[in-house]
C-alpha cells in the first residue's frame, strides 16, 4: 500500500510510492541530532515515550497531537517545587481549571527544550489513559520539529529539525485537515490521544442532510463520552468503497483554536507509520 497524503486545510487526497525524504548534502553537516526514539504502544493506539523534565529522568509521556499544550502531574510539578499560577484549558466540551508552571528543560531523545511553560493538573482529569504517565507532550513541544514521524511497527518515534534544532517556539495550536465525507468537507482535528474518528452529531448532519449509513447504529461510552457508532460510506480517508465505523458525539465543535467538525484519531487509519509535516501542514500514512 503506497503512501496517502492530506493537506491541512484543503481537500486533496493524493497516493504517492513512499513516505517523501529531503535529504541532500546539507543534511550531512547539520548539527541537529536525528536518532529515533523508542516507545510503547499502549492499548494499541497511545504513544508513551520516556524523557526528561530538569532533573527528573525516566519519565512517562503520552505523545498527544490533541493537546496544544504540554501537561505534567501535579506529583511531579510536587516533587520539582513547581512555583504555579492559575488557569484554564478547554478539554473536548468543557474548560477544566488547572495551573501553570515554567520548567527548566524538557527532553525527549534528540528534542531538548529550554525554558517552556507546562499546565500542571491531574492528568486523570484530562485523559482516560493517563494511568502510569507523568505527562502529556503536545503540539507546543512536537511542532518546534519539522517533521515528525511515528513508526508503529517498529515503535520508533524521529524527528526532523531546521537548522534552529527546534530552539524556536511554534505558532500551531492544531493539526486540521480537511476530509470530505459524502463529497462534503469537514475539518478534524488530528489527535493521536485518540483511537477513533470521533464527529459532533450536529455539524454533521447540519452540513451533510442526507447522510447515508450502514446497518444499525449502536449506542456505547468512549472514555466519558457517550457516543453512537455508526458505519459510514464516502470518507476519503479510508477506501471508498467500505464503510468506515464513525462515532458521533454531542458538542458544538468550539474549541480554543476555533471551530472543528471532529477528531481523526490516526490509529483509526490502521497506519503503519505516520508523518505530521508541521513546516507544509501535510499529514502522510501508509
Amino acid at each position: 500500500m503506497g503512501v496517502r497524503t492530506l493537506l491541512a486545510g484543503g481537500v486533496r487526497l493524493l497516493l504517492v510510492a513512499a513516505l517523501t525524504s529531503h535529504g541532500s548534502a546539507q543534511d550531512l553537516h547539520r548539527s541537529c541530532p536525528d536518532f529515533p526514539l523508542s516507545f510503547d504502544l499502549v492499548s494499541n493506539f497511545e504513544v508513551v515515550v520516556q524523557g526528561k523534565i530538569g532533573e527528573l529522568d525516566g519519565l512517562r509521556f503520552i505523545v498527544d497531537t490533541g493537546s496544544s499544550y504540554s501537561v505534567i502531574d501535579r506529583k511531579v510539578a510536587d516533587r520539582m517545587q513547581l512555583h504555579r499560577r492559575p488557569g484554564k484549558v478547554f478539554n473536548f466540551d468543557r474548560h477544566l481549571a488547572i495551573e501553570r508552571a515554567d520548567i527548566p528543560d524538557v527532553v525527549l531523545g534528540p528534542l531538548h527544550i529550554a525554558g517552556i511553560s507546562m499546565i500542571v493538573a491531574r492528568l486523570a482529569d484530562i485523559s482516560d489513559f493517563a494511568d502510569s504517565v507523568d505527562g502529556i507532550i503536545g503540539l507546543d513541544v512536537l511542532s518546534r520539529a519539522q517533521k515528525v514521524g511515528i513508526d508503529y511497527e517498529q515503535r520508533r518515534i524521529s524527528f526532523e529539525f531546521d537548522e534552529e534544532c527546534g530552539s524556536k517556539p511554534s505558532a500551531i495550536k492544531a493539526f486540521v485537515i480537511t476530509v470530505p465525507i459524502q463529497g462534503i468537507p469537514m475539518r478534524l482535528l488530528v489527535d493521536t490521544g485518540s483511537r477513533y474518528m470521533l464527529l459532533y452529531k450536529d455539524r454533521l448532519s447540519s452540513a451533510v442532510p442526507h447522510l447515508r449509513t450502514e446497518g444499525e447504529a449502536r449506542d456505547g461510552v468512549i472514555g466519558r463520552l457517550q457516543a453512537t457508532r455508526v458505519n459510514m460510506p464516502g470518507v476519503e480517508v479510508f477506501p471508498q468503497k467500505s464503510a468506515a465505523p464513525v462515532f458521533l458525539i454531542e458538542g458544538s465543535g468550539k474549541t480554543d483554536i476555533g471551530t472543528i467538525d471532529g477528531y481523526l484519531g490516526p490509529a483509526s487509519l490502521h497506519a503503519k507509520q505516520l508523518e505530521l509535516d508541521f513546516a507544509a501542514m501535510i499529514l502522510r500514512w501508509q
